[in-house]
């Protein structure tokens, strides 16, 4: 069985970088993103287990993001 994998998506690089570390050393697979955008393209790619959110996204609300994915 592979891990979880997780994607992060923030617009701080701290805050991305320190959850990516913390998950990682738990065992999860993660994938970064600083725009949703970004983001969003990648879900054409990959299935995530699990997404973290930022609700406030310097190019889209956070909480409209997780309702029109859902």
């Amino acid at each position: 069985m592979s891990e979880p994998f997780v994607t992060i998506l923030d617009d701080e690089p701290e805050i991305r970088q320190m959850l990516g570390e913390v998950l990682s050393e738990a065992g999860f697979r993660t994938q970064s993103f600083a725009r949703a955008r970004e983001f969003e393209a990648a879900l054409n790619h990959v299935t995530p287990d699990v997404c973290l959110v930022d609700l406030s996204l310097p190019d889209t609300d956070g909480l409209a993001l997780v309702h029109r994915l859902a």
